[in-house]
């Protein structure tokens, strides 16, 4: 899968949901309008706008539908809506469909049914392979019902997609990176990561404000998901998304209670993994302070490395004593650290 692949997406927030997770207040984190009645006229709209604007620019891509359960929408309506689609595969507008759903509702039957329409990428909201935070989460379901779903996934030669929550009632850093593990065992194509925040009008505000919940800090979600963007980094699954997107809703006063809400949690969280790997390869190195470093890397790679608001630059210095400097280097994809115009380590990091 290319994960740069473009996506034209239909929000449908709640939609199909079975019951509202005990984290999810999606009136916040989307906006659906007043057509929430009117669910399959809604989505033709914007399949007809985004043909439109498609055939203007000639950037095809998939059509999506994110922000609830789309297969557990009433079977007809799920016809209605994917057939609306083919059309637009049909014609070479779109390239396929995907959309996110809950692993308990994607059984044999709705298998049949999707089959029958140009389906490409599933996305599954895993949030979690532990049984223990499934339960604590008031999820609905177990690690098999996930492992079911994922294969039904891949026997149609699907793209699957998991999405992994971090800082869940119940959930640790070691069960949340085993969470990753096992993603990828079961045949995950790609990963999205979201760190689980405190919204108002959640069942998890109530617990929060009773005591019974505390989220994760930044500085606890960033280093956690470091370290499963690692383990994907080592497996070459890609992250196709870390943290929620940018969204006005969340910037509204008091719509985000507590939890680790930034709106470049991603760079965040590359840039720590730049700091860990790093800090790994000047551990061996014996005494640095004083020395003046430069770390070459790719000129894609340099804010990440360098950090939000140069964080990493001023680590290094008090971590190491070391003045460092991070410059592009467009001929190569390796990483050069090196100080006195002398060599003084050179290794792949990526």
């Amino acid at each position: 899968m290319n994960p740069e692949k473009i996506i034209y997406p239909v929000f449908l927030p709640h939609a199909g949901c079975p019951f509202q997770c005990v984290y999810c207040n999606q009136g916040v984190t989307v906006s659906f309008g007043d057509s929430e009645g009117h669910i399959a006229r809604f989505v033709k709209s914007h399949l007809a706008d985004y043909a439109n604007r498609i055939r203007n620019s000639g950037r095809c891509g998939e059509i999506a539908f994110y922000g609830g359960t789309f297969t557990a929408l009433p079977p007809g309506l799920v016809e209605e809506i994917l057939a609306a689609a083919s059309v637009f595969v049909k014609e070479g507008v779109f390239t396929g469909v995907r959309f996110s759903t809950r692993p308990d509702c994607l059984d044999t039957g709705v298998i049949d049914i999707l089959s029958r329409y140009p389906v490409r990428t599933v996305e599954l909201g895993v949030q979690s392979l532990s049984d223990h935070v499934l339960d604590k989460s008031s999820r609905g379901y177990d690690s098999r019902t996930v492992f079911e779903a994922a294969k039904r996934v891949k026997r149609k030669g699907w793209q699957l997609g998991v999405q992994l929550m971090a800082g869940l009632p119940g959930d640790s850093c070691e069960l949340f990176l085993e969470s990753v593990r096992k993603a990828m065992e079961i045949g995950a194509d790609f990963l999205r990561f979201y760190p689980v925040l405190v919204l108002e009008g959640t069942v998890l505000a109530g617990r929060f404000r009773e005591g019974l919940y505390a989220p994760l800090s930044l500085e606890e979600a960033v280093a956690m998901l470091a370290l499963g963007y690692d383990l994907a980094l080592q497996t070459g699954v890609p992250i196709i998304r870390m943290g929620l997107q940018a969204d006005p809703g969340l910037e509204k006063p008091g719509a985000v209670l507590a939890g680790p809400y930034h709106p470049a949690f991603g760079s965040l969280v590359k840039s720590r993994w730049w700091r860990n790997r790093i800090d790994a390869r000047l551990a061996p190195m014996g005494e640095l302070s004083g020395r003046e470093i430069l770390i070459s890397v790719a000129p894609n790679q340099v804010s990440d490395a360098i950090g939000n608001r140069r964080d990493n630059l001023r680590h290094w210095q008090n971590k190491w004593g070391v003045n460092a400097r991070v410059v592009a280097d467009p001929n190569s994809t390796e990483v050069e650290i090196s100080w006195n115009k002398k060599s003084l380590n050179r290794d792949t990091l990526l």
